[in-house]
């Protein structure tokens, strides 16, 4: 497994960990105050309480994807919400919204691969933590927004 898959595999960790009611708080201190140093001391936490060892390259692709998908949370959900077909946002698991979430940041903000690296690591991962059907579902939504930003 190369260092990207890892680090997208623990930014999803993370960043599924925020979507759970009980980080509400955390989610809403990280949006409005961005100190980086409470940041990194709460990532290397959960960091640690999950055993992952990113090199320094993986580290700093996490710290900017959670970051930037927290800066950017409001108008991912909204180019989320335009791609998706008789339903509703809300409606979406967890593991769905929080790969979206991250995907779509990578797509439109980060642009930190092609995007067609972008969505096989997006089905990888809801292949890997989703339903039988997230893998399809997630390649949906991110080829329609993908072909809008192209």
């Amino acid at each position: 497994m190369n260092n990207y898959r890892i680090a997208r595999e623990f930014c999803f960790q993370y960043f599924f960990h925020l979507q759970l009611p009980v980080f509400e708080v955390l989610k809403g201190e990280l949006k409005k105050d961005h100190k980086i140093e409470n940041f990194r001391h709460n990532l290397n936490d959960f960091k640690a309480s999950t055993n992952t060892l990113l090199s320094d390259e993986g580290n700093l692709y996490v710290e900017k994807q959670i970051t930037e998908t927290i800066k950017n949370y409001d108008e991912i959900e909204t180019i989320i919400s335009a791609h998706l077909k008789n339903w509703k946002i809300s409606r979406l698991s967890k593991v769905d919204h929080t790969n979206l979430l991250l995907s779509v940041n990578e797509l439109c903000f980060t642009k930190n691969a092609p995007m067609k690296v972008v969505i096989n690591e997006a089905i990888e991962i809801a292949k890997k933590f989703g339903t039988q059907d997230s893998s399809s579902f997630v390649n949906g939504v991110l080829d329609s927004i993908a072909n809008k930003e192209s």
